[in-house]
């Protein structure tokens, strides 16, 4: 019995001696770990667990026993408020116990395919040329520079500058430079072959180790395969796998030396001390249980550090904190779980990840049902109001700056776990019941339809929180047995159980497909089943940062294949994103990877065995893969090449589901869309993820400096398959460089236009994918992927909170597991252009300049025969800014006092002045000329020049309609205020934008009420305020925000509430993924 477990090694007890920690008593072979306190998640009662064996179809006699030869640890508790007390099991030791070594591992053969006829993959690539590599900040001081870079002549300058800087090694010692140079001639990485080289040793050689392979050959091929995979950049691993693995293995070089740990040859986890290469970091998404004691909150504390130290991020579940003010067994209350998370927080903003300049990022999640669950989710709004007092307040802007470094929760991404009956509650009236943390009681209630509102407020206003839904979580969930998902990776496409690890690949779509975007199915199936193979090595070849990950992810050995240049692929076919065919294609592509990875994850099982824990799981599991194969007939039905690739997939998941019920799995998860954040320079995607292009428009960058606009890379190519001529595409391209869309180009054809809508349009409105088409894309794929989807879902700036609150229900109504939102500009940070002072709050006296480019209106009237043009300038928002008159000859007094009074009234109103204030004397001013005027609708007479401004703009801007001769004949919405806003703006002065109250009961910013009509004529007509459109900004003007690149000083863009992405060199701030 003793035997069973041990994993891929040899026999149990090799490395005994350093496993004899935390209390672990020899000879528990199921028990290399002991938890220190009861856990609700892992812990089950003695009868609970024989009734769960017997229920799963295993023998109950083989537990009984383990816990009779001592091979099993037995917990007892006292009775208290967390439990019953008696005799508990870990579930994770009962998976182990039924967890049998195969008797004889044959490895899996690997044939070429994507290799064949090549003499060397690398080298096939050619021809390479030779490329300077410069990197300057702002301030002209180089940041990144390689004279001598090798790529192959299809990379563009911009992806060649990222991937070096980012991936190629460079070591410090002459020593490791001496090392690298026996093998490349130079003291770093120079080429892209490098790095390719490097990287497919190490999964082949330690494979071959191992002993995933049949034969020498097999991995000799496995290699050559995915270094053409590679090269031809069809696949990309996960950036901790290319920052780290095969130095050791190509070079020799062991790295500095860090206490890690590793699987060992029994299976159990073992601390070493050893270079950082040898057993390199492979993994980047983490999640970590929380217990609830000082000592596991102090605990994970330090293991987060040791995760950020190794490049990666974490997410956990806070909620698994008592409440606040709930006692302590040693007296006193607690402190609650938000005290803690703060420190986490902090805790992760002090740590560069991987010693690079991002930083940490976190994920932090908490069920509806916690008693500080309203805490919870207005816990960011608080702080971002905090930091935007300190903006408005002077203090400097960035995620480095002065603001955002003193208020918190700046690294940590925030969601809510929602159960079905919440939503059914919400929508039909109904609370849900705040149970406490210590022992299940009733604590309170919530109004399920208010805290969905205060949920979808809080992302309105900052992007956080964002909902993952718990029933489909669980219902989806392979290894139900070995207990329950509770937390995800920082993305939110990482979910599994606590204390778990998860390495990333994904294939880039478009290079799948030949010229006209068919898709060569064949290929991909074969792409997928190396990715799991090489994924699937990383898992045991790779050290973890923290023992119990060390110990329980490859037991499970999930892997997450995904993809990328979805939005790219349908441009180049010619198929709107928010289109059924379009989500048609996506989830055939996606099912199709996913039954393949099941069914190399079977093949892999059949050579190697399955994962430890699969016949303990063996009745949840197969339950799942039957889900996601009984999903395919949800697919909408196109005919053509849609239907092949689904038919594909229905045999993949025939295949997959055969062989799992014959051999098991290898691996307890398959695949994840992560959001492909740096790999995708090394793929040349120009759209990442599952995501749309976010524009039509790109920016290369000049090598003497500078940028120019360019056209992303599918457009053309788009154009071309959809039929249009050289010259038609040549006219179509240069009017999307000018205005980012086709709305409006020549020669485009009315059912091609949505072909082109992106993300984020031209920046006003035109070309812009629907908040819900980004939901609904979600929600086609969802069903075929194990875990979930990583995903920007962006919704306008004038978007309503109840706009966001309909997005949540419908992502639960379609079957989602996470749903994340980002409103353009709503999270502050700092002004995105040099000279931008949108958060500088203004007092009275201070001098608010005009933007060099801006709205006026000029009126022209004849006052008693007498002309007069009154110039108003304008602010963004609507407020009149700068007052001129023009009238008379120049030397004229009339002339002299009117120039004065607009210079006077210019000043003042640039100081704060209030434009009533400045104009209400003018009123009944009597001078010449006065009399009749004409050529204003509805002021016909005038005392004065000056008393017909007060008159027009008291009309205009305020809408007074005493001021009028006509008064029953004006039209509100023709008013000038009306038109541009500024009257809504002043009834509205008092509206606390971060407010609740105030925002959910706005007819224009929650939405949940109708707007009262100011004034509705006889004639019936309504008021309708429109944002005006600045036509100075090319780039779609608006208050843009984001923050400025701690590496080359440049201007970074904000693609989701905690991600920003600097365009030129790669880098990235917050919960962005790597």
């Amino acid at each position: 019995m003793a035997d069973e477990f041990v994993g891929l090694g040899n026999v149990v007890g090799q490395g005994k001696s350093e496993v004899v920690e935390r209390g672990r008593v020899l000879g528990m072979t199921y028990s290399p770990l002991e938890l220190k306190e009861f856990d609700p998640t892992r812990h089950v009662s003695y009868e609970e667990a024989l009734q769960l064996v017997s229920s799963s179809g295993l023998q109950r006699e083989k537990l009984l026993k383990a816990v009779e030869e001592g091979s099993i640890r037995v917990y007892e508790f006292k009775e208290n408020s967390r439990c019953r007390g008696g005799k508990y099991l870990d579930r994770i030791d009962i998976g182990r116990v039924y967890y049998v070594k195969p008797s004889r591992i044959t490895g899996i053969k690997v044939e070429p395919y994507f290799s064949r006829g090549l003499e060397d993959p690398l080298e096939a690539a050619g021809p390479y040329k030779t490329m300077h590599l410069e990197l300057k900040d702002t301030k002209g001081n180089v940041v990144f520079k390689m004279d001598d870079a090798l790529f192959p002549e299809e990379w563009e300058e911009g992806d060649a500058l990222i991937v070096a800087q980012k991936y190629f090694y460079r070591p410090n010692s002459e020593e490791q430079k001496e090392a690298v140079r026996k093998v490349t001639g130079s003291d770093y990485e120079r080429s892209l072959a490098d790095l390719i080289r490097r990287v497919s040793l190490f999964f082949a050689k330690r494979g071959f180790e191992l002993g995933y392979f049949d034969s020498k050959e097999s991995a000799e091929n496995f290699r050559r395969e995915l270094e053409a995979l590679q090269i031809e950049r069809k696949l990309a691993f996960n950036s901790p796998t290319n920052f780290n693995a095969g130095i050791y293995d190509l070079y020799g070089i062991e790295g500095s030396k860090e206490e890690v740990f590793i699987r060992g040859p029994d299976g159990r986890a073992l601390k070493v001390s050893q270079g950082e290469y040898v057993n390199p970091q492979c993994h980047a998404c983490f999640i970590l249980g929380l217990r609830d004691s000082l000592e596991g909150i102090l605990e994970n504390c330090v293991n987060e550090g040791k995760i950020f130290r190794s490049g990666s991020g974490v997410g956990s579940n806070i909620g698994a904190l008592r409440e606040k003010d709930a006692l302590l067994s040693g007296g006193g209350k607690s402190s609650g779980p938000i005290s803690f998370l703060e420190v986490f927080d902090k805790s992760a903003g002090s740590i560069k990840s991987g010693g690079k300049s991002r930083r940490a990022a976190r994920m932090t999640v908490m069920e509806s049902s916690h008693p500080d669950i309203l805490d919870f989710v207005g816990l960011k709004v608080r702080e971002d109001r905090k930091m935007l007092t300190l903006l408005q307040a002077g203090y400097s802007g960035g995620m480095e700056g002065e603001a955002a470094s003193t208020v918190g929760m700046q690294n940590t991404n925030i969601s809510v776990r929602m159960k079905d009956e919440d939503f059914e509650k919400a929508l039909n009236g109904g609370k849900i019941q705040l149970r406490s943390v210590v022992d299940g009681s009733i604590v309170g209630e919530v109004d399920a339809n208010q805290l969905l509102k205060r949920i979808s407020f809080a992302a309105w206003r900052c992007g956080d929180p964002g909902i993952q839904y718990e029933d489909r979580i669980q219902e989806m969930h392979t290894c139900k047995n070995s207990g329950r998902q509770n937390a995800t990776n920082p993305c939110s496409e990482y979910l599994f159980l606590d204390n778990t690890s998860c390495n990333l690949a994904s294939l880039n779509l478009t290079r799948f497909c030949d010229g006209s975007g068919m898709f060569d199915i064949e290929a991909f199936k074969r792409a997928v089943r190396l990715s799991v193979i090489a994924q699937d090595i990383a898992n045991n070849a790779a050290s973890y940062p923290v023992r119990e990950i060390a110990q329980i992810s490859p037991e499970f050995a999930t892997i997450g294949i995904g993809y990328a240049n979805l939005g790219d692929l349908l441009m180049r076919r010619g198929i709107p994103y928010d289109s059924e065919k379009g989500r048609s294609l996506a989830a055939s592509i996606t099912a199709l990877m996913t039954g393949e990875a099941y069914k190399a994850s079977a093949e892999l099982a059949k050579g190697l065995g399955p994962f430890v824990h699969f016949e303990f799981n063996r009745a949840p599991m197969l339950e799942v893969i039957r889900k996601h194969k009984g999903s395919l007939d949800d697919i909408v039905e196109f005919d053509g090449e849609i239907a092949k690739i689904k038919e594909a997939a229905e045999e993949s998941w025939t295949d997959a589901l055969e062989a799992g019920e014959r051999y098991g799995y290898r691996n307890a998860q398959a695949s994840a869309i992560a959001p492909t954040g740096t790999i995708s320079f090394l793929m040349g995607c120009s759209t990442t993820g599952i995501e749309p292009s976010y524009s039509l428009r790109a920016y290369k960058s000049l090598s003497g400096g500078g940028t120019i606009p360019i056209t992303t890379r599918g457009v053309p190519v788009a154009l071309k398959n959809l039929g249009y001529s050289r010259e038609e595409i040549e006219d179509i391209l240069e009017y999307i460089s000018k205005n980012d869309t086709v709305v409006g180009a020549p020669h485009i054809r009315s059912e091609h236009v949505p072909v082109f809508d992106t993300a984020v349009g031209d920046g006003r409105g035109r070309g812009t994918l629907s908040f819900e088409s980004h939901i609904r894309m979600l929600g086609a794929v969802q069903p075929f992927v194990s875990g979930a989807i990583s995903k920007t879902n962006n919704l306008p700036q004038p978007a309503t909170v109840k706009d966001v609150y309909e997005g949540f229900v419908l992502g639960h109504r379609l079957g989602l597991k996470a749903l994340a939102i980002f409103r353009e500009n709503s999270k502050p940070l700092s002004a995105l252009s040099l000279g931008d002072k949108s958060f500088k709050k203004f007092e009275r006296g201070e001098k608010e300049d005009l933007p060099a480019c801006r709205e006026a209106v000029e009126w022209e009237v004849n006052i008693g025969g007498f002309p007069l043009h009154v110039v108003v300038s304008e602010y963004p928002d609507g407020r009149p800014g700068q007052l001129a008159f023009l009238a008379a000859k120049s030397g004229s007094s009339l002339k002299g006092l009117l120039d004065s009074m607009g210079i006077l009234v210019s000043k003042a109103l640039k100081r704060g002045v209030k434009l009533e204030d400045l104009i209400d004397s003018w009123r009944g001013q009597e001078m010449e000329p006065k009399g009749i005027v004409s050529g204003h609708p509805y002021i016909k007479t005038a005392l004065s020049p000056l008393d017909f401004a007060c008159k027009l703009l008291s009309l205009e801007y305020f809408g007074r309609v005493e001021e009028a001769d006509k008064k029953d004949e004006v039209r509100l919405e023709d008013l000038r205020g009306y038109k541009n806003g500024f009257i809504k703006l002043r009834e509205r002065e008092k509206l606390d934008e971060w407010s609740f109250e105030d925002v959910i009961s706005d007819p224009l910013l929650g939405g949940f009420v109708e707007e009262e009509n100011p004034r509705e004529k006889g004639n019936g007509t309504v008021v309708i305020l429109n944002n005006k459109e600045n036509k100075c900004l090319a780039n779609g003007g608006g208050n843009k925000r984001g923050i400025f690149c701690s590496n080359c000083g440049r201007l970074m863009k904000q693609i989701s509430p905690n991600c920003y992405v600097c365009s030129a060199c790669g880098d990235k701030y917050g919960g962005c993924g790597i």
